[in-house]
């Protein structure tokens, strides 16, 4: 009697349109091994199943190793992400534009404190030129007077 292993084995064989000979090559294993496994005169080894998953990729484990499930994987349902691609990016538009913005305050706040370097330099100019007024202004007096003295 052949064990649901090997059955299983078969229908992958069958199912995948290979003949004994065309499995063994598809596999890398020898003829005899292959012949072995269909007339139930070997069980499949650890290496078989590896070798069948490998090549056979749309094979399901769970119904090769337990008979579970469908012989076939089951196609990974095609998400949508379109919603979320629109999101990224109209967020990349708007971290754009607040860049921009950003870049612009720096730039005029650049200019606003080198307007207020400016106005603390005209600031000491005034008081420089105010107590130089001054000492001038004292000086003129000092010569009215000598003046009118005179």
């Amino acid at each position: 009697m052949i064990d649901e292993l090997n059955k299983r084995i078969i229908e992958v064989m069958v199912r995948t349109e290979h003949s004994k000979s065309s499995f063994a090559t598809a596999l890398g294993v020898s003829l005899p091994l292959i012949t072995h496994i269909t007339t139930g005169r070997n069980k499949p080894g650890l290496d078989i199943i590896q070798k069948v998953l490998t090549h056979f990729e749309r094979i399901s484990p769970d119904w090769l190793l337990l008979g579970v499930g469908n012989m076939y994987r089951e196609e990974a349902e095609s998400q949508d992400f379109s919603h979320l691609i629109e999101q990224i990016e109209t967020l990349g538009r708007e971290i754009e534009s607040v860049r921009s913005a950003q870049s612009s305050v720096i730039q005029y706040h650049k200019m606003l404190l080198d307007e207020v370097k400016h106005l603390n330099e005209m600031d000491h100019l005034l008081e420089n030129s105010s107590e130089k007024l001054s000492e001038l202004m004292r000086r003129l007096q000092a010569i009215q007077v000598e003046l009118k003295s005179i």
